[in-house]
């Protein structure tokens, strides 16, 4: 009897300390072994062409590495106005795409960029996400001090993550709304040179004179009405540019040349 139970135990032992095993090698790997489990295998590369992994929390995203320029399906290239923008959404398998030496696409609102997102299967980041995808980017190094936009891909400004652009250029749509100066539940400050963030880069207090902690980027906000959310500057911005650059004066229809935006993927 008492061999019996020992083997008994023995064998249930094995049991735990394989399973136990598995757990643990499923834990060492990750998102990757969670995943394993769920869904078998996945390609090493889960990002396209033109986009890179972003972790964000819980959450793993492809975002674009460029800004974003008109698929060839597109009616307008190069749009010069909100209405020609507006023609290129309405075309059937004209979308927004990632690529390098493009001219951005311009011109758009923020209604009209979620649009041209959406048809590519895509979504405008959280300010959050453009946030964390433009950090290590030297803003010296980016088209700030130029009398028009350049091609997608300028050399040294990039991003530590290896995003291009995020600074300067266009300024950036993000998916978010200012109402009544309010911003996820808190007040944003007046107009004025950025003095101190949030977790997001977001402007918790502002001052009159450049802050060299914040590199002298500059923060717009009005006290009344919706509004929209753009981030980095533009390629007239000079000084004003940067990671901390952000207006919230904007209306959402809002379009101009120096105004454009960049897509995400939700992967896992």
């Amino acid at each position: 009897m008492g061999k019996q139970f020992k083997a008994v135990v023995v064998v249930m032992g094995a049991v735990v300390c394989s399973t136990l095993g598995i757990f643990a090698a499923d834990t060492l790997q990750g998102i990757d072994g969670n995943l394993a489990q769920l869904i078998g295998s996945r390609p090493k590369n889960i990002c396209d062409s033109g986009t890179l992994p972003l972790k964000v929390g819980d959450f793993v995203t492809c975002i674009d590495q460029y800004e974003a320029s008109p698929s060839q399906d597109c009616t307008h290239q190069e749009p010069r106005s909100a209405l020609q923008s507006e023609q290129n959404v309405e075309t059937n398998g004209c979308h927004a795409e990632s690529k390098e030496s493009a001219t951005p696409w311009t011109y758009i609102s923020l209604t009209q960029a979620q649009r041209a997102c959406a048809q590519a299967g895509k979504r405008l980041p959280t300010a959050d996400e453009w946030y964390r995808l433009a950090l290590g980017t030297n803003s010296a190094a980016c088209i700030i001090n130029a009398k028009s936009v350049a091609e997608t891909g300028t050399e040294a400004c990039i991003s530590a993550a290896g995003a291009y652009d995020t600074i300067g250029n266009v300024w950036e749509w993000v998916d978010a709304q200012v109402t009544n100066n309010t911003y996820n539940d808190r007040v944003l400050p007046e107009s004025g040179h950025v003095s101190s963030v949030d977790a997001d880069g977001v402007a918790i207090t502002t001052s009159a004179n450049p802050d060299v902690l914040y590199d002298g980027d500059y923060f717009w906000s009005k006290q009344d009405g919706v509004s929209g959310m753009i981030r980095g500057g533009f390629y007239g911005s000079e000084a004003d540019a940067g990671l901390y650059a952000l207006n919230a004066s904007v209306a959402m229809q809002f379009a101009a040349q120096g105004v454009g935006f960049r897509c995400v993927k939700d992967v896992f």
